[in-house]
């Protein structure tokens, strides 16, 4: 479902940015402290789209994304987050989703993690 790759991606993101944060020491502090607010801020966001869609749904099986990417050059960490809020808000619009407002409104708090990040990544 799309609720599964969302879900997946999401989980990805935390282990993604986990690694972006651990090797992006030369482009300063502000980085590394903007991915370490992402990776522990989005695990309560999925923790609570999981429950409410599975309290709906039943339980759901995720699925491996992707690999790992090591390129901590601050570009390339920019265009994943750009990247990733795209897939969110694509998914997001998909028929098995739209119509469920308190999915849409939790979602909405991933998107604003997400371009929070991509603020403080561009700007600080």
């Amino acid at each position: 479902t799309n609720m599964t790759d969302l879900l997946s991606m999401l989980m990805h993101s935390r282990t993604q940015a986990h690694v972006f944060h651990l090797r992006v020491s030369p482009n300063g502090l502000a980085p590394h402290l903007a991915l370490q607010t992402y990776y522990e801020d989005i695990i309560g966001l999925i923790d609570g789209i999981v429950e409410i869609y599975q309290g709906m749904s039943g339980l759901i099986e995720f699925k491996a994304v992707k690999g790992i990417d090591n390129d901590a050059d601050k570009d390339n960490i920019i265009s994943y987050f750009e990247d990733l809020v795209k897939f969110v808000h694509t998914e997001r619009m998909k028929d098995d989703l739209k119509g469920i407002t308190f999915i849409q409104n939790e979602i909405d708090n991933v998107e604003k993690l997400i371009y929070s990040t991509l603020y403080k990544l561009r700007n600080l």
